[in-house]
């Protein structure tokens, strides 16, 4: 049985299903021993009490997080169409192992695992999909295209573990102008900072000031924006991820999960347990190995291919309302 302490995570529905076994909530009366190990929100602060917890009982952490195909909407409104779990580390976390990296390496040994990435690959475009999906599917307008360069929220744990940091968006930035000098320069504002709740790490208002620069401060869906792009720069932004998956040329500022294998542009040098791959094998890893899929309604679990399909329906239909 799995420990759960987070209220968070004890409220999101079919947890069991994801989990793959029962769990219960840690009280003080639990007994550790009854325990398989704990289950904790990533590295997050939040976590912080769950590996304490786990540490002190000598059990196993395993580490929670949003899948990377998450909901029609965004954030905690809606409850979540996939997970992760990873008993190794997480994703995000460049500084040691994770269970994402022994599953692409696994899936770029596998022939009918590299076709089957390549095929979700050709579903995510089609169902123009996203990780949220709440945005209008309308594009800026740009002639002759464009470099788009995607702001973050301050302060983000993939930034924080993916040895990067505020001054990577200014490096970022500078790159984009001096590597795209003919085409204009997009910053796309992170959905957070939209709404008020957080922080960015451009200084928007400098940006403004330059004119290459626009800053896409209106709501944007993700695909209109990546299927016009000539280039996508990110420091650890999942849209990087995304962008491989249209065929986009990205460059890194920092070390995200699908920095280092090959397919991107890195400006920092890859861990050495990463090396080259096809990119069939991180979508395959990204996409069907490492996350739990379950219907939000039903409570039944989802193959990737299902849960593509039936959020790309959704969109389609809220698109079209």
């Amino acid at each position: 049985m799995i420990g759960v302490l987070s209220a968070g995570i004890a409220a999101i529905p079919h947890l069991e299903t994801f989990l793959g076994e029962s769990w219960c909530r840690v009280r003080p009366w639990t007994r550790p021993h009854a325990l398989s190990r704990i289950a904790g929100w990533g590295l997050k602060p939040t976590s912080l009490r769950a590996r304490a917890y786990a540490e002190r009982h000598r059990l196993p952490y395993l580490a929670l997080e949003d899948g990377f195909l998450r909901s029609k909407g965004h954030g905690g409104a809606e409850p979540p169409l996939s997970l992760v779990l990873d008993d190794i580390g997480i994703y995000y976390d460049a500084n040691r192992p994770s269970r994402l990296e022994a599953l692409v390496r696994e899936a770029a040994e596998d022939a009918s695992a590299l076709a089957r990435g390549v095929a979700l690959a050709a579903a995510w475009r089609a169902g123009r999909v996203s990780k949220y999906n709440h945005q209008p599917d309308v594009a800026p307008e740009a002639e002759g295209g464009f470099a788009l360069v995607i702001d973050q929220t301050a302060g983000d744990a993939s930034l924080i573990h993916g040895r990067a940091d505020e001054a990577s968006f200014s490096r970022m930035l500078e790159a984009a102008l001096d590597e795209d000098p003919h085409r204009a320069v997009l910053v796309k504002v992170h959905p957070d900072v939209l709404v008020g709740r957080k922080r960015g790490c451009i200084d928007i208002a400098a940006a403004r000031r330059n004119p290459r620069i626009r800053v896409v401060s209106d709501p944007h869906h993700p695909p209109a924006l990546l299927e016009r792009a000539g280039a996508v720069y990110v420091v650890t932004s999942q849209l990087g991820f995304e962008a491989l998956v249209w065929g986009v040329t990205v460059r890194t500022f920092g070390m995200p999960f699908y920095a280092g294998w090959g397919l991107t542009a890195d400006e920092q040098s890859a861990p050495e347990r990463r090396g080259r791959i096809p990119f069939g094998a991180l979508v395959e890893a990204a996409l069907a190995r490492y996350p739990v899929y379950v219907d939000p309604r039903t409570g039944r679990q989802l193959a990737p291919e299902e849960a593509i399909a039936a959020l790309a329906r959704s969109v389609s239909n809220m698109q079209q309302a």
